[in-house]
């Protein structure tokens, strides 16, 4: 590993464990229920869930009657999930920690490997895809959700590049998963891939609130908005970005596009989009 990635892996972890991130889980939901939908679990599948997070896709293909793996790099998050999956009596699952570009696992090992919002975050984010594809067994299924760069995230992440600095880090990076053309060039040797657009709606009364969740108070955005020391600078930022916010609010939730990937492992078809 060169130091570039430690300290790409190292921002990763800082970013998905700060502050309050746990309280922001609730509003992926409904992308972790469709996405493990798309994977097409029936009972008795083995399922990875790779960057589980807190763990609810994990858990969600434990309800569908899956034997379920969650994998995390960030311990605390591990902590959390464990707690999660005991409140829910499936304290069947294995939380394991681990690395996304290097999966602690054999190939062939899984049915579906799921990741929300989860992989593409990796410094490496090629290298994890491609390890999702090894751990899955032929006629498997890889399924994953990624925020598209002409949605919200890809208009925040261009008022950032106008105030933030982002040395040895593209922030660019994981949106490129967002894109169908790059998942392609990814994947799509390894796989039959399919693709449906999608919107995630996170419920606040105002983009004030969210802009406070999301990066005053929270990950993903705060370790960026606490590169800026100076106050002025701070509030330029946070004016540009409640600007852009405005535009994607409305009904009393923040609009995100997001990509949802499928695909068949071994399969020898080309790309479709749904």
């Amino acid at each position: 590993m060169t130091d570039a990635d430690s300290e790409g892996r190292e921002r990763s972890t800082y970013t998905w464990s700060a502050g309050r991130y746990p309280s922001l889980a609730p509003n992926f939901l409904p992308a972790i229920a469709r996405v493990v939908s798309a994977a097409g679990i029936d009972p008795g599948n083995r399922v990875l869930d790779v960057g589980c997070g807190t763990g609810n896709a994990a858990l969600t293909a434990r309800r569908a009657g899956a034997e379920v793996v969650g994998v995390d790099v960030t311990l605390p998050m591990l902590d959390l999930a464990r707690e999660g999956a005991a409140l829910a009596d499936f304290e069947d699952i294995e939380w394991v920690a681990g690395d996304a570009e290097a999966l602690p696992f054999p190939e062939d090992s899984f049915d579906a490997v799921l990741s929300n919002f989860g992989h593409v975050f990796s410094p490496q984010a090629s290298v994890a895809g491609s390890e999702m594809v090894r751990v899955a067994r032929d006629g498997g299924r890889v399924a994953f959700t990624a925020w598209s760069p002409n949605g919200l995230v890809g208009a925040l992440t261009d008022v950032l590049d106008d105030h933030v600095a982002h040395e040895n880090h593209d922030p660019w990076a994981h949106l490129r998963w967002g894109d169908p053309e790059f998942v392609r060039e990814q994947l799509g040797e390894h796989c039959e891939l399919s693709f449906q657009r999608r919107i995630a709606r996170f419920r606040y009364v105002s983009p004030q609130h969210f802009w406070r969740e999301f990066a005053e108070e929270s990950g993903p955005l705060s370790p960026a908005l606490r590169q800026l020391d100076e106050p002025d600078a701070r509030e330029a930022l946070r004016s540009d970005a409640l600007a852009t916010l405005d535009e994607w609010f409305a009904d009393n939730a923040v609009r995100v596009e997001y990509l949802q990937v499928r695909g068949i492992v071994g399969s020898d078809a080309s790309a479709a989009v749904e």
